[in-house]
C-alpha cells in the first residue's frame, strides 16, 4: 500500500485550544491508532477510556493522576494510562500535548467523570 498524506486543520495552538485530532477516533470504532494534539490552560478533568492513552507533552506541564499515583511531565516526556484507568487531567498553567489512542474497533464508549480528581 502507497503512503497518503493527511490534510489537516489549525493546531491546537493556533485555534485556541482544545482538542484537535490528527488521525481522528471516530464514534463507531477505529481499527489502528487514533491521536491528536490538545492543549489545557489552568484546567482540567477525570475521564475513562476503553483504550491505552499516551499523551505526549510538547510545551508546558501536565498533571495525571491515575491509580494513587501523581505523575507529571514536561516537554519531550510521556504519560501512558491503561485502558479502563480512570485518570485526572490537569494542567497548572498550560499544557500542549499530542494523544495516541491505541485501537477501539468497536467503538465502546469513553467515560466523562467530571472535574475533580478520581479516587483511585
Amino acid at each position: 500500500m502507497p503512503a497518503r498524506k493527511l490534510t489537516v486543520g489549525a493546531h491546537a495552538s493556533e485555534a485556541g485550544g482544545g482538542c484537535h485530532p490528527i488521525l481522528a477516533a471516530p464514534p463507531t470504532g477505529w481499527p489502528q491508532l487514533a491521536m491528536g494534539e490538545w492543549s489545557l490552560a489552568r484546567s482540567g478533568w477525570t475521564d475513562r477510556h476503553p483504550f491505552d492513552e499516551l499523551n505526549y507533552v510538547l510545551e508546558g506541564r501536565l498533571v495525571v493522576e491515575c491509580d494513587g499515583e501523581v505523575l507529571e511531565a514536561g516537554p519531550g516526556e510521556t504519560i501512558q494510562v491503561f485502558a479502563g484507568s480512570a485518570a485526572h487531567y490537569h494542567a497548572p498553567e498550560r499544557a500542549r500535548m499530542i494523544y495516541v489512542y491505541g485501537p477501539n474497533p468497536n467503538g465502546e464508549p469513553s467515560e466523562y467523570l467530571g472535574d475533580p480528581p478520581a479516587d483511585g
